[in-house]
Formats: C-alpha cells, sequence, structure tokens
C-alpha cells in the first residue's frame, strides 16, 4: 500500500526529472533490499540445514572417541570432509596434538591469532569438561558455497525480471506518453497547424519543454500573421504610391497635350498651364524623394554618423527658419528653449528633416497656435511640439507613424502632403536611438513628444 501511495504521488506532482529518477531508483532499491533480505533469510536456513547435526553433543562425543581411539580414527568415524582437520591445543595456545591440520604438533599459536582462527565461522572450539586443553575443529563450507551462488543467481534474475516488468510499466508513463505527445504535437505544427496546444502534466522538465514548444507555434503563427499583413501593407503601399503619383502625372500630361494641341493660346494662359505643370511635377517630385529617403531609413542605422551636438542650438536655428511662415500665415508661437548646455548625439541634417516634418504638420493642421519646450531629466533630452488644432484620435496615435496613413482619408497629395512626413520623422528619431510619441493625455490639439538619450558630456 506504501508504494501505490508513493506511485500516486509521483504522477500527481511535478518533479524535476533527475528527482523523479532518484525516487524510482530508490524504490527499485528498496525493492530489491526486500528480495535481498528474503534470499539472505533463504541461504541462513539453507545453511543451519546442513549443520544440524553438528551441535554441541557432537562436538562432546567427538573428544570422547578421540581419547579413546585417536584423531584418525575419530576423523573417520565420523566422516569429516577431506580439506578439515583436528588439533588439540594447550592452555597456553600450543598445538599438542593434530590430523590433517596444516600445523604441526608443536606449533604455537599467538594468543590474537588463536582468537582470530576461532573467530571464523568455519572454526568451532570444544572446551572439554575437564578443562585442561580445547579441541579446535575446522569445518569448511566451499564444497556449499557453490550451491548458494546459483540459488542467489537464480532467485534474483527470475526476481529481477518479474519486477522490472512491472516497474517499467508503471514508471515509464511519466516519460514516454508526455514524450509521445511532444512528438505528435511537433508534426502537427510541422504541418503548418500552429494553432495547436500540447497537453500533458509531467516532470518538470518535460513541462518546461511542452510550454516553451507551445510558445515555439505561437510565436511562428504570430510572426507568419505579421509577414502576411506585411505584404498586404506592401501591395496597399503601392496602390497609395500609384494613387498618389496619378493625379499629379494626370495633370501634367494633361496641361502638356493642351499646350501641344494649342499653340494659339495666349501667353498668360501658357504661363498658367506651365505653372500648374510644374507645381504638380514639385508634388510628384517630393512624393518620389519621400520614398527614397523612406527606403534609405528602412535599410538600417549603419550609414548615420551620429556626433556630439548642442541640442538647444540646434532646435532654436530649425524653428527660427518657420518664424517667417508662422507669422505670415497668422500663427502665434511659444517657444521656451534654456540657454543650458544640452548635449546629445545627432547628425544634424537628418534630425532637421524629423523636426521639418513635424512642424509642418502642426503647421499645416495646428490651428492657430504652436508651442515649442525644450527639457532635460537624468537620461533624456525631452521636446514637446504641440497646437491647438483638432488633434488626432487615440485610434491613430500608432498608426499616423506609418506610411500614406492620414486621419482624413480624403486628403491625398493633391489636397496635402505625401503621408509619409510622419513615417520619415519616427524612424530618423529611432536611428538617434530615441522615442515620438503623441500624448493622449493632451485633448486641447496634437502634443508630440520626443526623447533623445543625453551624451554622456552633458
Amino acid at each position: 500500500m506504501k508504494i501505490r501511495k508513493l506511485l500516486t504521488l509521483m504522477k500527481k506532482k511535478e518533479m524535476p526529472i533527475k528527482k523523479q529518477f532518484l525516487v524510482n531508483y530508490t524504490l527499485l532499491f528498496l525493492i530489491l533490499l526486500v528480495i535481498g533480505a528474503v534470499t539472505l533469510i533463504a541461504n541462513t536456513i539453507y545453511v543451519e540445514s546442513v549443520y544440524e547435526e553438528v551441535d554441541q553433543e557432537f562436538f562432546q562425543e567427538l573428544y570422547e572417541d578421540i581419547e579413546r581411539e585417536g584423531l584418525e580414527t575419530s576423523f573417520q568415524k565420523h566422516e569429516l570432509p577431506e580439506n578439515a582437520y583436528l588439533e588439540i591445543v594447550s592452555r597456553d595456545y600450543r598445538v599438542v596434538k593434530q590430523y590433517n591440520s596444516p600445523n604441526e604438533a608443536g606449533y604455537q599459536y599467538e594468543p590474537n591469532a588463536f582468537l582470530s582462527e576461532i573467530d571464523h565461522y568455519e572454526t568451532d572450539l570444544i572446551i572439554p569438561s575437564n578443562g585442561e586443553e580445547y579441541l579446535l575443529l575446522y569445518l569448511p563450507v566451499e564444497r556449499f558455497f557453490l550451491d548458494v551462488f546459483l540459488f542467489t543467481v537464480l532467485f534474483f534474475t527470475i526476481c529481477l525480471l518479474f519486477i522490472l516488468r512491472w516497474y517499467v510499466k508503471r514508471t515509464s508513463t511519466q516519460i514516454i506518453e508526455p514524450v509521445e505527445k511532444l512528438l505528435t504535437g511537433v508534426d502537427s505544427i510541422i504541418k503548418g497547424n500552429y494553432e495547436t496546444e500540447i497537453q500533458f502534466q509531467a516532470n518538470k522538465e518535460l513541462n518546461q519543454l511542452k510550454e516553451n514548444i507551445n510558445r515555439m507555434a505561437a510565436k511562428i503563427g504570430e510572426e507568419i500573421s505579421l509577414k502576411e499583413r506585411s505584404e498586404l501593407l506592401r501591395k496597399q503601399l503601392i496602390l497609395d504610391i500609384s494613387h498618389d503619383l496619378k493625379i499629379p502625372l494626370m495633370n501634367i500630361q494633361g496641361y502638356a497635350e493642351t499646350l501641344s494641341q494649342f499653340p494659339s493660346l495666349s501667353h498668360e494662359e501658357r504661363q498658367q498651364y506651365s505653372s500648374i505643370i510644374m507645381s504638380n511635377s514639385t508634388k510628384a517630385n517630393r512624393l518620389i524623394q519621400d520614398l527614397f529617403d523612406l527606403s534609405q531609413l528602412d535599410m538600417g542605422a549603419s550609414w548615420v554618423a551620429l556626433e556630439d551636438q548642442n541640442l538647444t542650438e540646434v532646435i532654436r536655428d530649425i524653428f527660427t527658419s518657420f518664424v517667417n511662415e508662422l507669422e505670415a500665415k497668422g500663427i502665434h508661437y511659444d517657444v521656451e528653449i534654456p540657454d543650458d548646455l544640452m548635449t546629445v548625439k545627432l547628425e544634424v541634417h537628418l534630425f532637421e528633416r524629423a523636426l521639418t516634418n513635424i512642424l509642418q504638420n502642426c503647421i499645416a493642421y495646428g490651428g492657430k497656435l504652436l508651442a515649442v519646450s525644450l527639457r532635460e531629466d537624468d537620461k533624456h533630452a525631452i521636446l514637446i511640439i504641440e497646437d491647438k488644432g483638432k488633434g488626432i484620435p487615440k485610434d491613430y496615435h500608432e498608426k499616423v507613424f506609418e506610411p500614406f496613413i492620414r486621419v482624413d482619408e480624403s486628403r491625398s497629395t493633391y489636397t496635402g502632403g505625401t503621408g509619409l512626413g510622419l513615417a520619415i520623422a519616427k524612424k530618423i528619431i529611432t536611428q538617434h536611438h530615441g522615442i515620438i510619441q503623441i500624448d493622449p493625455d493632451y485633448t486641447e490639439g496634437c502634443r508630440f513628444v520626443i526623447m533623445i538619450p543625453l551624451s554622456a558630456e552633458s
């Protein structure tokens, strides 16, 4: 019953494989100990049965025969084995008489050697009633050892076969069944069923392996979903590019054909149509240039050379270039840039491009107020650009930094920007190891928050 409870506990409790094997081997060891104990008892009974006639009465009779008939006659009379021997030893441990002994008459035992000799399993010491001398009988049991050995080996072999069959059947389910379920699950995942979830409860390591495979399958499924989404985005990007290039190219083609087919147009009309062609060419070129820049940024930051720059001066110079435009459009502005040195690693022209795109977005859609502030914490320079326009819905706070994403879907390159400005800005900020995001708590318009790591010199 205890073994059954132990096996039930082993199945229910999650434990490491090493500990599981330790428990299994301990259980097996205990079973083998029981078998060994039973074998030992059987061997003891067997040996005692061999010597059941060799008792104190036998020794007394043997001694009396020796006194009457001598050692050799008594030895043969009692049919002692050939390699047995008899010795009469005096009180001072000297061999008085002997038969078949390796020690000659007169041999002197050392006291310790004599005690060691009579302490042997095969040696018996008879002390006669007169107490003057000892009778030492050596009766070897080598002839019984082979029988005992064969009995022990045979008993262990038979018991071990039965026990191993039972033990393996009971304990293999702890490893073999979970492994089979793992193989079945992996085969399903290989076939593309990434939603497969392997279910079983086993040892700690097998449970961890199961969880890792389940996570791996889920991750592969996510990666495939992302790849499919990227493919859809790529196709959508091609459609968006085609759509945004279509209007300016159609205008260029239409007005160019008009100029070519109607030479009688007045000078003013030709000037007007030429201006329209130039404007649409500029828009198309700007879109192509933005696409080129975005592709360059997607290729990685290995070509960007960052150098220590004073961020306060860089932002002040960039914003100054917008002052005339802001005043011409009647946009009020508020600038809070500290005079202190604030060193960050920048590629100035790229950073200027990013900041310009953000400022242009705020000027186009941000109402009549634009505020720029700069501060720092322990690790970052924090630039905030906010306006008082209608803002960007929270659903678009992440999407707006993707290519060709516009909050107003009716806009195009003909009515607005290229749809790539904020995407380019985010990639540039990212290549500067920075972060750009829209403040979700600002409700009076749109607030861009840019964080750039401070240089060690700052």
